[in-house]
C-alpha cells in the first residue's frame, strides 16, 4: 500500500509524534510510506529511517512537491495532519480523489477550529480524531459525523524504557525513603496547567509528599514555587526525551490541562500503570473513567488538592487505580493503531470500488 503523510507541525509535539508513530508501524509491515513536514521540520531526527520529504518554504508551492510523490494512476492513501496542512488536502482532494487518492485529516485538538470549511469539504473521505470529545467539536461545526472515526493515539514500547532505576531517580530528586511522589509531564504554556497544580499542591499540605514537573522551563515557576513555600518538595525538571525514568519513579500521574483532546503524555503514565488525577477536559474523561484514576475540575487549584489528598490518603485504591491501567494499556499500542488505521483506508477505498495494495 502506498501512503503519504503530510503534517505542517514544525516541532516534535505529541500530534506530530503520532504521525511517526503509525508511519514507522506502516513501514514496518511493509508499507510504501512517506512523510512530507514542513521545510524547518524536526521530526526526521525521531525516526531517520523513515523517507523523508521536506516541503518548500512557500505554501502556495506544496502542491506541487506532493503531486510530484504521489502515484497517480493507481489507488493510494494522502493523510494530511495538523491544521495548514488539512486545510491544503480539503482542497488537493477535489481533484485527487478523482485520481485515485483516498483522503484522510486527522485532528488532535479539541477547540473549535477558527475555519470549519476544510472539515466539511468533499475533498475529504474521511476525518480520524483521538477522542470523541474532539469528533463532537467537529461535527458541532458541521463536519459530516458519517466521516468521523475515532483511532486512539499510540505509545511505542521505547516511550515507557526507563533508562535509570526508581531508585537513582528518586535520589537525584532528593526524595526521602519512601515519600509519595506526585508527578506531570507538561510544558510552560498556560493551558498545560502548571501554575494550578502547583498551587493545588501547596493547598493540599501535604507534608511528605513531593512533586516534579517534566518538561517546563525551571526558572519559569521556580518563583511560584519559592512564594509557596515549597522548594525542595516540587522539583522542576526541563525538556527530556528521558520520559520514561521519571514516570518510573512516580507513585501517581497528575494531569492538570485546561484543555487536551487525548494527551500522550498521559497515556504514557497510563502504559506504566500509574493512577491518574486529572482535570475533566476533552477526551481526558474517556480514559481515566476507566476505573484508572480520578477527575476534578479544570483550572481550580482548590479541586486539585482535594483531589492530591484523596489520592495520597488511600494506597489500596492506587494499587486498583494502577491495575485497571495496566489493563488499559494494550489498547493504544503501535498495534492496535496501525490495524484501526488499515481498516479505515481499506473500508474508504473499498467504498469507492478501489483496491489498495
Amino acid at each position: 500500500m502506498r501512503v503519504v503523510f503530510v503534517t505542517s507541525s514544525s516541532t516534535p509535539s505529541g500530534g506530530a509524534r503520532q504521525v511517526v508513530y503509525l508511519a514507522r508501524s506502516l513501514a514496518g509491515q511493509g508499507h510504501e510510506v512517506s512523510l512530507f513536514m514542513p521545510a524547518d521540520g524536526q521530526l526526521a531526527a525521531l525516526a531517520p529511517e523513515l523517507d523523508w520529504r521536506r516541503l518548500p518554504e512557500r505554501r502556495g508551492d506544496w502542491r506541487a512537491a506532493v503531486a510530484g510523490a504521489l502515484p497517480f494512476g493507481r489507488p493510494f492513501v494522502l493523510q494530511a495532519f495538523h491544521n495548514k496542512a488539512v486545510k491544503r488536502l480539503s482542497w488537493w482532494g477535489l481533484f485527487w480523489r478523482r485520481r485515485g487518492a483516498v483522503t484522510v485529516a486527522t485532528r488532535g485538538v479539541c477547540y473549535r477550529p477558527g475555519n470549519p470549511l476544510p472539515w466539511i469539504s468533499p475533498g475529504l473521505d474521511a476525518i480520524v480524531t483521538n477522542s470523541l470529545a474532539c469528533a463532537k467539536v467537529l461535527a458541532s461545526v458541521g463536519a459530516p459525523r458519517r466521516k468521523l472515526n475515532l483511532i486512539d493515539n499510540a505509545i511505542p514500547p521505547e516511550r515507557l524504557l526507563a533508562r535509570r532505576a526508581r531508585d537513582e531517580v528518586r535520589a537525584e530528586l532528593n526524595l526521602p525513603p519512601g515519600a509519595l511522589l506526585f508527578g506531570t509531564v507538561a510544558g510552560n504554556k498556560p493551558v498545560k496547567g502548571v501554575a494550578p497544580l502547583i498551587e493545588g499542591f501547596a493547598l493540599a499540605a501535604l507534608p511528605t509528599a513531593h512533586l516534579v514537573v517534566i518538561g517546563v522551563k525551571p526558572s519559569k515557576f521556580a518563583p511560584q514555587v519559592e512564594a509557596l513555600g515549597l522548594s525542595g518538595r516540587v522539583h522542576l525538571v526541563g525538556r527530556t526525551e528521558a520520559v520514561a525514568d521519571y514516570l518510573r519513579a512516580m507513585d501517581a500521574f497528575v494531569q492538570p490541562s485546561l484543555s487536551e483532546s487525548m494527551p500522550n503524555t498521559m497515556l504514557e503514565a497510563v502504559a506504566c500503570g500509574l493512577p491518574v488525577l486529572a482535570t475533566a477536559v476533552g477526551g481526558v474523561p474517556e480514559v481515566v473513567n476507566q476505573g484508572l484514576g480520578m477527575l476534578v475540575p479544570p483550572n481550580q487549584p482548590e479541586a486539585l488538592a482535594v483531589g492530591l489528598r484523596a489520592m495520597a490518603a488511600d494506597p489500596d485504591r492506587r494499587l486498583a487505580f494502577a491495575a485497571a491501567a495496566r489493563a488499559l494499556a494494550p489498547r493504544f499500542s503501535p498495534e492496535a493503531k496501525v490495524a484501526a488505521a488499515l481498516a479505515l483506508y481499506r473500508r474508504l477505498a473499498a467504498a469507492r470500488g478501489l483496491t489498495l495494495g
